[in-house]
């Protein structure tokens, strides 16, 4: 393809439209109901099928689908793009960091973390997306990304992955309740709150019921950490948190009710990053070491 910027039709300008419509899926997403907008773009993506030879748009479906094509050629002119600019800031200039990760990661893991290393991360900006497992791989893989912290990534390309510590999840009474001992017993008249996640800890809950021969009430599943608190402290219900964190809150130890085997349930976090991005950034070399260490 020796060349190929010389030819009518295809630009930078061009690419990134293509990356556009391929971050929101469809043309018409990518315009934002803007019809002139819907048309250049078109357009665009027309004169680059033309000269490039490759259908960039899967017409068969409606709305109009970016190719597999279309997608590696967004991630390559998106990663050429974000190499460009990392080249051309000093090093006395520092770029933020983008981290992906869940909400909850971010508030009892990330946000702890910068707080107590802040003088060894002095002059460090910070972009924090709330973003799922699939998202995260996505981002790390096409450099869109930094760093990612989620359950379920794959160690391919230039993606390097490192497990860190396995953790639990906890139990927290209402406001004003007091643990006792009755154990799984106690969640058979009270509605509890579950952080929705991947799905593992519903799954061993559900298996931990038939054992038992009980049903809990579950009052809710929410998408979001902070929906889930929320919604359990104004309904007064019981909520399951992980226990990352978790006795960094209030009154949270006093209202923590054991439940035997609970401990049986472990969840593996894993550190993603992209070994391109940190050859060209030390002070992203420094995080992935710190993360590397975390307990």
């Amino acid at each position: 393809m020796t060349g190929i910027f010389s030819k009518n039709g295809v630009s930078l300008e061009r690419l990134q439209t293509l990356g556009k419509v391929v971050r929101a899926g469809s043309i018409a997403l990518a315009a934002k109901g803007d019809p002139v907008a819907q048309s250049l773009i078109s357009r665009q993506i027309s004169e680059l099928e033309k000269v490039l030879g490759v259908e960039l748009l899967d017409r068969q479906k409606k709305p109009f689908q970016p190719t597999l094509a279309a997608q590696r050629l967004a991630d390559s002119c998106e990663r050429f793009v974000r190499e460009v600019e990392d080249a051309s800031y000093e090093e006395s200039v520092r770029r933020p960091i983008k981290v992906g990760a869940g909400e909850w990661v971010i508030r009892e893991l990330l946000v702890p973390l910068i707080a107590k290393q802040s003088k060894q991360l002095d002059g460090v900006s910070w972009l924090m997306h709330n973003m799922t497992s699939r998202k995260i791989q996505e981002g790390l893989a096409a450099e869109r990304l930094d760093v990612g912290l989620a359950s379920r990534l794959i160690a391919e390309g230039s993606v390097r992955v490192k497990e860190l510590p396995t953790y639990g999840m906890r139990l927290v009474l209402p406001a004003g309740a007091e643990p006792d001992k009755s154990g799984w017993k106690r969640l058979v008249a009270m509605p509890v709150v579950l952080l929705e996640g991947d799905g593992g800890f519903r799954k061993f809950l559900a298996e931990f019921e038939n054992s038992q021969g009980m049903h809990l009430r579950i009052g809710a599943e929410c998408t979001t950490y902070s929906q889930a608190v929320d919604l359990a402290e104004a309904a007064g219900w019981a909520v399951f948190v992980p226990e990352l964190g978790w006795r960094r809150r209030g009154d949270w130890v006093k209202r923590h009710q054991k439940l035997p085997g609970l401990n049986g349930y472990r969840h593996t976090l894993q550190l993603g990053w992209n070994e391109r991005i940190i050859q060209r950034r030390p002070d992203l070399a420094k995080l992935v070491d710190m993360l590397r260490g975390t307990k």
